[in-house]
């Protein structure tokens, strides 16, 4: 079952290495991994994505809890959350095609 966790962390170096590292330690796969900085300058947020069962997050936020970086985590839900994709296409024809391709876009 995937699960969405969003984990603040200090915004210090080495600070996703200790993340991944505990997932790897423990053979969890990240499927998606998304990291940025907050309003607060000092505080970053990491968005995971994991393919585990519900009694192994909590096993995993429990682990997460006792690394001194973290400052909070959050199981997101379908209802707290929107999920979106992006795709690049690159198209390489004549450009009266490519203006046809761009009408259906």
């Amino acid at each position: 079952m995937k699960q969405v966790i969003s984990v603040l962390v200090e915004n210090q170096p080495d600070v996703l290495n200790k993340i991944t590292g505990l997932f790897s330690r423990r053979g969890f796969n990240i499927e998606s991994l998304a990291v940025s900085v907050t309003e607060d300058e000092s505080v970053s947020r990491i968005t995971m994505i994991i393919d585990i069962g519900h009694n192994a997050v909590d096993q995993l936020e429990k682990q997460l809890n006792k690394l001194i970086c973290v400052l909070k985590i959050k199981r997101l839900d379908n209802v707290e959350m929107t999920g979106r994709e992006l795709i690049l296409v690159k198209v390489s024809r004549p450009f009266q095609v490519l203006c046809k391709v761009n009408k259906l876009i």
